[in-house]
């Protein structure tokens, strides 16, 4: 019988082993590594001081960055909004819809999302650009006379943070609809209600979660895609993101990149928090 439970758990460390030295070594290390790293400071050469201090975090509170931080807040709010009114009729449609269009709207909707999202950003460029297609097609049908600016504003970037978010919120919603069971809707037609109230009352009540799961895909990922804003905004458009890439690269500040990151990490801890006591509040 022992000879049975020590093979059972050299197997399991055999399983199990690998996968937690490579998480340990590629997550829970860099993940210290990062908020350690966020208590020291750095030396005029932008080499890391290994010395305790609150500086980073000092630092993080002056204006201008606080002005960075409630601006990103807002596009990524902005931006998982817009994404929720596209992504909500899309997910309606594709659950009520028939198998077959059901497999079509969603391998539709993923296609996409499979193609690397470089190749995306730089399709949009082209399409954004000054001769693109909008351009082209607006001055076909005689609405303007002469190119418009739309790549490297601020417009450009919320429409490429969109477009690369919408799956994000289309699955999970998708995944929630879909389990909706119809006789549920029938009852409901059959006692009076029309389909703004059978909405209301029942189909929006039973998607929260599935808006709530897409809130924390689509929020998160909005505030760090610094490679959107830089490509589709032209350097003018600087979101959290940004801010940490350039302390990381250019400006060698490594201790306050790292500030950053930690900052950011405790706000998507708290949406992550706020998400599930809705959930859990919903099950009550």
């Amino acid at each position: 019988m022992d000879s049975k439970k020590r093979s059972s758990l050299g197997s399991a460390l055999l399983t199990i082993g690998p996968m937690s030295l490579w998480t340990i070594l590629f997550f829970v290390f860099p993940f210290l590594y990062i908020i350690f790293v966020s208590f020291c400071s750095r030396d005029q050469f932008g080499n890391i001081v290994y010395s305790l201090n609150l500086g980073a975090y000092e630092t993080l509170t002056h204006g201008v960055y606080l002005q960075v931080i409630w601006k990103t807040l807002k596009m990524a709010a902005l931006v998982t909004v817009l994404v929720t009114l596209i992504a909500y009729p899309y997910a309606y449609f594709a659950s009520r819809a028939s198998k077959k269009v059901q497999s079509l709207m969603i391998i539709g909707i993923m296609v996409p999302f499979w193609i690397n999202s470089l190749l995306r950003i730089y399709a949009i460029m082209n399409f954004t650009s000054k001769y693109g297609l909008i351009n082209n097609l607006l001055m076909g049908m005689g609405i303007i006379k002469e190119p418009i600016q739309i790549l490297y504003t601020t417009g450009a970037v919320y429409f490429g943070l969109v477009y690369s978010l919408v799956p994000m919120m289309v699955m999970p919603l998708y995944s929630c609809l879909e389990k909706i069971d119809p006789a549920v809707l029938e009852a409901g037609r059959d006692l009076g209600c029309s389909s703004a109230v059978l909405f209301r009352k029942v189909i929006f009540p039973l998607s929260i979660p599935g808006i709530m799961g897409g809130l924390v895909l689509v929020f998160v990922p909005a505030m760090f895609n610094f490679y959107i804003a830089d490509a589709l905004g032209g350097g003018k458009t600087i979101i959290i993101g940004n801010l940490i890439s350039s302390q990381f690269s250019t400006a060698k500040n490594w201790p306050f990149g790292a500030a950053l990151s930690v900052a950011v990490m405790i706000l998507s801890t708290i949406i992550i928090i706020i998400k599930n006591k809705v959930e859990k509040a919903r099950t009550y």
